[in-house]
């Protein structure tokens, strides 16, 4: 009688599992369906055979990668993504490690998630110097500031691997970058922007920055503005609004924008503070009037976007991001040297096709 759940069972087309695989692993290592993997799994009709030995030498594959780690005794890669970034963003980085973390530890390596958020420059530099006798490796969200990229030379200078996460940092201060393209997330919201304010004959639009230390706000900056400039001339960027990476400064910051301009068309958040921003929108009552565009599906953005005060949202596969920083990590820590950057999809995001 076939079992009603084989992976719960570590048992599938009479195989038997010493580690438990995840259907993500099957759906990579295959590139089938997840409703096609359940179906063979579950010895459901309708599976063809060739669909069924690719599952099977997976299955395989996974059984067998895991037993080589165990018999050649090799240590847990302990890894550490130290985040400078907004509380939701890191609690969003740390449920994901958390999904992964099977997954993760049947590949021999390990991922804690650090939360810095709202941390000075120094105390994240503190913190990358407490991991130096400890860890193997980190990725970090940072800003490029000398406290920081100080103690990350000195990390890497010890054997260590470091990949910078999201934002990128100075070149000796990492090995490698991994996070979306951030000039073409500019441009994208600028494409955005003009051609939803288009039918305007001069609408004013801003950005909002959290800090030019961290170079992806720099980047993304650049981008809106450049391709503003390119195709769209009519639109005025008339200030670039700086938020602190804080929902009150970001308030605070826009009302005083709205005081001095009277009024705002578009609004592009490169950074986060978005709960501040609305708010500030709200109180002008510019709601659904100022088209909105910031980025990562979180937590703060949801709601914002099902309640139609964001428009847009430009976001990163958040599990995409986690696997592709540990493997740049432990290609590192294997020897390979001068490794391209990985830049993950552009996903774009609005109220009806919110996951």
């Amino acid at each position: 009688m076939a079992s009603a759940n084989p992976l719960v069972q570590r048992l599938a087309f009479g195989i038997p599992m010493k580690q438990k695989p995840s259907t993500k692993e099957l759906m990579d290592l295959t590139q089938l369906s997840r409703a096609t993997i359940d179906r063979a799994l579950n010895n459901r009709p309708g599976v063809h055979a060739r669909t069924r030995d690719a599952i099977e030498q997976a299955l395989r594959t996974i059984d067998l990668r895991s037993a080589a780690v165990r018999k050649q005794g090799k240590r847990i890669a302990d890894l550490k993504l130290v985040a400078q970034a907004g509380a939701a963003f890191t609690a969003q980085l740390s449920e994901q490690a958390a999904l992964l973390a099977d997954e993760f530890e049947a590949a021999g390596r390990r991922l804690e998630v650090i939360s810095c958020s709202g941390a000075t420059d120094a105390d994240v530099a503190a913190t990358v110097s407490s991991l130096a006798d400890r860890t193997d490796g980190i990725a970090i969200i940072g800003t490029n500031t000398a406290p920081i990229t100080s103690a990350l030379r000195a990390y890497i200078k010890s054997g260590k691997a470091v990949v910078a996460l999201v934002s990128e940092l100075a070149p000796d201060a990492r090995h490698v970058y991994v996070g979306i393209d951030n000039r073409a997330a500019g441009q994208t919201a600028a494409f955005l922007m003009g051609r939803q304010l288009q039918a305007h004959p001069q609408p004013n639009v801003a950005v909002v920055v959290g800090t030019f230390a961290y170079i992806c706000h720099e980047d993304r900056e650049i981008g809106f503005r450049s391709l503003l400039r390119q195709r769209f001339p009519n639109v005025n960027l008339i200030e670039v609004i700086k938020g602190a990476e804080s929902a009150q400064a970001t308030y605070e910051a826009t009302l005083q924008f709205l005081k001095q301009h009277g009024t705002l068309d578009g609004v592009y958040n490169v950074a986060s503070g978005n709960e501040g921003l609305a708010e500030a929108l709200r109180k002008h009552s510019l709601i659904g009037k100022t088209l909105f565009i910031t980025h990562e599906l979180n937590t703060v953005t949801e709601p914002l976007m099902k309640a139609e005060t964001i428009d847009y949202l430009i976001a990163q596969s958040i599990p995409g991001l986690l696997r592709s920083a540990v493997d740049r990590l432990a290609a590192v820590i294997g020897g390979q040297q001068n490794l391209p950057p990985v830049h993950l999809p552009i996903e774009l995001i609005c109220r009806y096709s919110l996951p």
